[in-house]
């Protein structure tokens, strides 16, 4: 669908108040941003703000779904692209250390506040961003199992999940740590082991 020059300039405005909001989200945490600090970010009265997001929470999943779903259509660009299973296998785990990798401040602060932020919303935007992450996990189970033989013993969406769990559970290590971490290694290590693991079951 097209959008209009008036629709264009508003959906323009909407990511401008989405990368202030993440700016200062992940500079001084979510508890201490508030409407008015995101108002003077942006240069824009706080009633403009109002226009487009309802409240801080609102804002704060809108930045995550935007996100995600970004990342989810780059994703999945990159695994249709890829040839056989070793090639998405490869395709999935750079693609997710990537993302995080290039969104280190900000995915450091959604562990921290995360969590408390999630447990406490009434926000329809909560079970949106769930959904979302279902759907992601869907769509990568369905783009392996179109690199995998026919007859494959291998269930696609257990190997999407094992993937994507791996990756998360190394990742949030890493962003968590004090020490020095090679998350080069790291990648290179869980794509190796799941490529040779698929190689043996093929």
């Amino acid at each position: 669908m097209t959008l209009d020059k008036k629709e264009l300039r508003k959906e323009q405005h909407r990511l401008e108040i989405l990368q202030a909001a993440e700016q200062l989200f992940a500079r001084q945490g979510y508890h201490l941003t508030t409407m008015d600090s995101v108002a003077e970010e942006c240069g824009w009265s706080k009633g403009t703000l109002y226009l487009y997001f309802k409240n801080k929470e609102d804002l704060f999943f809108s930045i995550l779904i935007e996100k995600m779903d970004r990342f989810s259509e780059a994703l999945l660009d990159e695994l249709s692209a890829s040839q056989g299973i070793e090639g998405k296998i490869s395709a999935l785990i750079d693609g997710q250390f990537s993302f995080l990798t290039s969104n280190k401040h900000f995915f450091q602060l959604v562990i921290a506040e995360q969590g408390k932020v999630m447990h406490s919303s009434d926000s329809g935007l909560r079970e949106q961003l769930i959904n979302q992450q279902h759907n992601h996990v869907n769509k990568i189970s369905e783009a392996l199992a179109a690199g995998m033989q026919d007859d494959s013993s291998i269930d696609p969406a257990i190997l999407a999940g094992s993937i994507i769990g791996a990756v998360n559970l190394h990742q949030l290590n890493w962003l968590m740590s004090t020490d020095t971490v090679n998350i080069e290694l790291i990648k290179n290590q869980i794509t190796s082991l799941f490529i040779n693991g698929i190689r043996a079951h093929e």
